[in-house]
This record gives C-alpha cells, structure tokens and sequence, in this order.
C-alpha cells in the first residue's frame, strides 16, 4: 500500500486559513474581557460589516466599498470605546481586502483613512506611542498585497500573450500547407478541365494524376507540419531542394534553380523554419501570380547572418488563380520573420517579383 501524501495547499488555502486565524483572534480578543456593551457591539458590527462587504465585493464593487468603508469606522469606534481590544485586527482586514479586491483609487482612499483613523485613535486614547507602528504596518501589508496582485495580473496577461502568439504560430502554418497545396493541386484541376472540355483526354488524365500527387504531398506536408509544432525544425537544404522540384514538376517545367552556400549551416530551429516557409509562400505566389515564371532562390549564410532570395522573372501569361487565398501570405511570412528577428522585403524586382528574407545565425 503506498503512503499518502498531503496535497499541496493553494493560494486559496492560504487565504482561509489566514481570515480564519484573524476572525479566531478578534472574537477571542474582543471577548475576553468582555468590553462594555457599546463597545462589543461596535465590534461584533464592524466585524459583520467586514465579512458582509467582502461578500459583497465579487458582485457589487461599489457596494462593498462603501461596506468596508462603514466596517473600519466601526473598528476605530471599538478602539475609542476600548482601547486594549484587538480592534487593529479590523483594520488590517478591511485594507487587506481592499487592496486585493478593489482598483488602485478605492483601496488607495481606504488605507489613508485606516491610517489616519489608527493614529488618531492611538493619540487620543493616550496609548503607548509604539503602536504608531501599526500604521506602519498597515502600509507594507497594503503594498505586499498590491504587489503580489499586480505580479498575479502581468503572469496572466503573460500567459494571454503566449496563448495569442501560439495561435498564431498554428495559424501560420495551417495557411502555409493550405496556400502551398490547395493552390497548385487547383491549378492542375482547373487545367484539366479545360483540357477536357477541349477532347485532349489522355492530357487531362496526366494533369489529375499530377494533382493526386499534389494531395498526397499535401499529407506529407501536414505531417511535417504538425512535426514542426512539435519543435522539429526541418532541414534547409533538403526542403528547399523538395520545393524547388515540385515547383518544376507543378509549372510544366518552368526552370527553378537552387543555390545555396557552403556557409555554417544547420540554420537555428526559428530560422531554418522562416526560411523554409518564406520560400514556400514565395514559390505559391510565383506559382498563382506569375504563370510560367522562371524562379531563382539563393540562402547564403556569412558574418553572422543568413540571406534567403526568392526571384521570379515575372509570368508570361494570365493569372487566373491570383485571387485565391485569404491575402495571409505576406503577412504571415512578415510575422514569421519577426519572431526569429530577421527582417523581411517583398516587392517587385524588375519584371517580376523578389522575396527577400535576413536575419541572424545567432538564435
């Protein structure tokens, strides 16, 4: 039999145990010796007014306030009428829910009125000038209490960020496999059904084959997808010369040349996938916007620093397929380029169109 073991108290936890301590030691205080009767009562009510307005404080912030608000003047009444009777302790608790429950300018109004009701009721009961300490006291409770929520709220809003960058990290490839497979394996389609409406059958029979090879490297391309979410960056070289080949195969054999230098590859996981990826949304809008284009790429690696160039020479006939897509390309490769800290320019080069991607080795 396995020993058991005690679960791990939370934040929560913590926090019950600590009100639960506070109400013991204030009942307990208040009681024994029991104060006059003015002063249990303004004890007993300032401590259900504590308790009333932190229930109040989840639904009706404003409500609450004013609650804690009447609850410290009940703790300070207690402490007019009897002095020796833990009445600080209502103090604490009223700022100490304040600072955690309600904004900056409430909790801020509370604590100078907690202060200041503290030092008046020391002063004017003539008790040992020590207890001014309190106010100190008060003070550090008060900024502990703000501080651990404000790192509370920058690890969360930390953790939204994350959230929004990993979805877009999935976003950006999901657009990627759709626009580099989707959009060739169309054009093959559609030139086949022209094909066929023009009675050249065995034509179109190779062009549907060809698009069943696209579907299948489609697949493939998921895989590898999911791969690299999974933190498996791809090689450079090899899938640069992947593309390069399927682009040849998808034109009907418009020339691609690859060059790629002998410099200090592998290229880090971040840049080794933006290069990847920028070629690949680079070679689909050669494929959609410049039909027939001949395609150079270049990746070089010196001083540092990687350089991929993608360059078409511009397309030799119609586009019909230029409006397909979402328009997420450029703006994808753009995003993808800032999170490995390079830098990404896009935009025509003589008569066609150039990608130009640079960032460092360095991760």
């Amino acid at each position: 039999m396995s020993p058991r073991t005690l679960p791990m108290p939370t934040d929560t936890h913590v926090r019950i145990a600590v009100q639960v301590a506070l109400l013991v030691w204030f009942v307990h205080g208040l009681l024994t010796p029991p104060p006059g009767a003015a002063a249990l009562a303004c004890g007993l009510a300032g401590l259900a007014l504590t308790l009333l307005g932190v229930t109040l404080l989840d639904g009706r912030p404003r409500a609450g306030a004013w609650t804690l608000a009447a609850a410290l003047a009940s703790a300070c009444a207690t402490g007019l009428l009897a002095p020796a009777t833990p009445w600080v302790v209502l103090v604490f608790a009223v700022c100490g829910f304040a600072a955690a429950r309600l904004g900056a300018v409430a909790s801020t109004l509370l604590l100078v009125a907690a202060a200041a009701a503290a030092a008046a009721v020391t002063l004017v009961r003539g008790r040992d000038p020590v207890e001014l300490w309190n106010v100190v006291g008060l003070c550090g409770m008060f900024a502990y209490v703000r501080a651990g929520r404000s790192r509370r709220a920058a690890a969360e809003s930390e953790r939204q960020r994350a959230l929004l960058a990993e979805r877009a990290h999935v976003a950006r490839e999901v657009h990627d496999i759709l626009a580099h497979s989707l959009s060739a394996q169309l054009i093959h389609l559609e030139s086949a059904r022209l094909t066929l409406e023009a009675g050249r059958y065995e034509e179109a029979g190779v062009l549907v084959e060809r698009a069943r090879t696209l579907a299948k490297g489609g697949l493939e391309e998921t895989r590898r997808a999911v791969a690299v979410l999974r933190g498996d960056a791809p090689a450079p070289r090899e899938a640069l010369t992947a593309l390069a080949e399927e682009y040849r195969r998808t034109t009907g054999g418009a020339a691609c040349t690859l060059t790629v230098s002998d410099g200090p590859l592998p290229l880090p996981p971040e840049a080794a996938l933006a290069v990847v990826r920028t070629a690949q949304e680079a070679l689909t809008n050669a494929r959609k916007h410049a039909v027939g284009a001949d395609v150079e790429i270049t990746l070089s690696c010196a001083g540092g620093r990687y350089e991929l160039c993608v360059t078409d020479s511009g397309g030799t006939g119609p586009a019909p397929h230029a409006a397909t897509g979402g328009g997420y390309g450029l703006v994808g490769m753009a995003e993808r380029a800032e999170l490995s800290g390079a830098a990404l320019d896009a935009g025509p080069y003589g008569p066609g169109f150039r990608v130009h991607l640079e960032g460092p080795l360095a991760p």
